[in-house]
Formats: structure tokens, C-alpha cells, sequence
């Protein structure tokens, strides 16, 4: 009664400093200074790849086509509306994997991951979101690769989840999904004309990635050339990929999804503070009810949100996250979950 008190006061207050923020710029600052922008832009211009931008865009077009409606709003409407989808979304995904612990909500409130999430509005919680409910609905095909292909169509880092559920003897889902992604995807960039599609690959490769928490930043702050980076995220992301293989043939549903999400983590050429918000999902489907494994992302609120910072601070975000995957692997207190036959 009294963690469960504690908790949720402090969740409270961390959401009232994001509240108290409205109109200030600083709340939800990744959707008004690039998603909102790139809407407007596509509106008055046809494309969503202004040069204007505070933030450049470094998504297809598809989140800027959604946002549209939005940009009929005052900004600071918006941007509020934003945070509380964003808020929803990571809130939902748990609710979505079975928590019914009150302390598991505000504990991922008060992790570092998650109160960025809902302080940039980034897409990051609408990703979440669409994972979990390609768990949920993962022996239905249709709706898991609905769910799953759309948030393909946004940030393709994703991709491992697929790996997974062809693992998982669900082939159909998996083939499913990846249909769904082309179809959003050649849907969205069709509608602007595929205006910027030739120069979008410059774009991703001049985004200036090597201050965030993936290898390539962290090869960064160690002065180390970026194949370095690029060979450790290699090893470590395919490493990873056999232990969705090896694990989903065995039939261990959650921890192949597990491994899956720490998969795309570690083969996302970019990393930043609110991903591992993620990892909710995984945890809330092994763990639903609270555990001291809850409040290791508090930890990474000694690491900046706007960049990978100095000597140990690039490499805590791994640290935690290599725990928690180990913390779900071996702990005998996670759920096990069968693989079931596909409806």
C-alpha cells in the first residue's frame, strides 16, 4: 500500500511539471518543432521535407499525412493534444499486455524513457502502442499485422518484430505485415507525389546520429572509427536475432518478444533517450505485476535527453537495457507464455 502510494505521488508530480509546461515550447517539442511543421508543410507545399523546419523530418511521409488534421489548430492546442496521446498510448499499451498494477503505471511514468516520451510527443509512444497491439492480437493475423505494419510505415527499426513472428510459426502474420508496410508506404509517398523520395536516404544519412545511445554513438565517444559501431551493432543485433529464432522455435513466446524488442534497439542506427520506453511492453507482458525490474529505467535519468553526454553516459542506456532482457530471460518469477496456432 505504501510503494503504491508513494508511486503514484511521484508520478503526479513528474506529470504536472509536463502539464504546467503547456504553451512553453518545451512540452511536446519533437511534434511541434518537426511533425507539426512537416504537416503544415505539406499542406501549404505539397511535401513534408521543408528545409524550414526546426527539426528536420526524418520520417515517410505517412506521420506528417496523419498530423494534418491537427494543423487546423492553434499550436499550443496541438501540441497539449499530442502529450495526451502520447500519454494514452504508452498507458494503453500496458493495459493492452494485461498490467492491472497500478505501481507498474507509474513507475514507467517515472522512468527517464518514459517521461521523454510524453515531454517530445514523440512517435516513439505511438510505436509502443501498435507492439502491443501486435501481442495482443498476435494469433489473429489481419490485426496484428495492421497494428505492427503501420508502425513499419513510420520507423522501420521495428523490423525485428517480424522476425519474430515468422519464429513463432505465425509466417502468415509475418508476410502480412510486410504487405501492409508497402502498401502504407508506397500509399503515402503516392500521395505527395513521391515528391523527396530521392533525396530521403540523404536525408536519414546526414541526421547527425552519432551522439545518440546507439554503437555508433557509442563507438563515437570512444574516439573509435564508426565501423566499429557499425560491426558491434552487427554482432550484438545478430545475436540477437538467432535468440528469436532459437527461442520462438522452442516455444517461448515472450522471451522471442523480448528479444525482438532489445533486437531493434540494438540495430537502430539511432538511439534516443525515450526508446527504451519500449521495453514497457516485453516487461508488462513477463512481469505484470510489479517488481524491483520496474524501476531500473529510473537509472537512466543521469544520461541527457538531448544528446549521449560524457565518459560512462553513452553506454548506461545498454547497460539497463542488457539487464532487463537478462531480468526477463532468467527470472523466475516471468511468465512463460506457450506459442499458440495461429487463428
Amino acid at each position: 500500500m505504501v510503494s503504491t502510494v508513494v508511486l503514484v505521488a511521484v508520478a503526479g508530480m513528474f506529470l504536472v511539471t509536463l502539464v504546467a509546461a503547456t504553451g512553453s515550447g518545451r512540452l511536446a517539442a519533437d511534434f511541434h518543432a518537426s511533425y507539426l511543421q512537416a504537416a503544415q508543410s505539406l499542406r501549404a507545399s505539397g511535401t513534408p521535407y521543408s528545409s524550414t523546419a526546426e527539426l528536420p523530418y526524418l520520417y515517410p511521409p505517412v506521420l506528417a499525412e496523419l498530423i494534418v488534421p491537427l494543423t487546423y489548430l492553434p499550436e499550443g492546442v496541438a501540441s497539449f493534444l499530442a502529450f495526451v496521446a502520447s500519454f494514452a498510448a504508452v498507458m494503453g499499451a500496458l493495459a493492452l499486455v494485461g498490467v492491472r498494477d497500478l505501481r507498474c503505471y507509474a513507475a514507467v511514468v517515472i522512468w527517464a524513457p518514459g517521461w521523454n516520451a510524453f515531454e517530445m510527443a514523440n512517435a516513439t509512444a505511438a510505436m509502443t502502442l501498435l507492439a502491443a497491439l501486435a501481442w495482443r492480437y498476435r494469433d489473429h493475423a489481419w490485426p496484428a499485422a495492421g497494428a505492427l505494419g503501420l508502425a513499419l510505415s513510420v520507423k522501420l527499426f521495428l523490423w525485428p518484430l517480424v522476425v519474430w513472428n515468422a519464429a513463432t510459426h505465425r509466417v502468415r502474420t509475418a508476410v502480412l505485415t510486410l504487405g501492409v508496410a508497402a502498401i502504407v508506404l508506397v500509399t503515402s509517398w503516392a500521395v505527395i507525389g513521391f515528391e523527396g523520395l530521392g533525396s530521403y536516404p540523404d536525408q536519414l544519412r546526414e541526421g547527425g546520429f552519432s551522439n545518440s545511445y546507439s554503437f555508433a554513438g557509442m563507438a563515437s565517444s570512444l574516439g573509435l572509427d564508426p565501423l566499429v559501431g557499425r560491426i558491434a551493432m552487427v554482432l550484438v543485433g545478430g545475436a540477437l536475432l538467432v535468440a528469436v529464432g532459437y527461442l520462438g522455435q522452442r516455444g517461448d513466446d515472450v522471451q522471442s518478444f523480448a528479444c525482438a524488442f532489445v533486437a531493434a534497439l540494438a540495430l537502430s542506427p539511432v538511439v534516443w533517450l525515450h526508446y527504451p520506453v519500449l521495453l514497457a511492453v516485453p516487461l508488462g507482458i513477463a512481469r505484470p505485476r510489479f517488481a524491483p525490474i520496474w524501476l531500473l529505467p529510473i537509472v537512466l535519468w543521469v544520461c541527457p535527453r538531448a544528446a549521449n553526454g560524457d565518459g560512462v553516459q553513452p553506454f548506461i542506456p545498454a547497460i539497463v537495457v542488457a539487464v532487463m532482457l537478462v531480468a526477463l530471460l532468467v527470472s523466475p518469477g516471468a511468465v512463460r507464455r506457450p506459442v499458440e496456432s495461429p487463428a
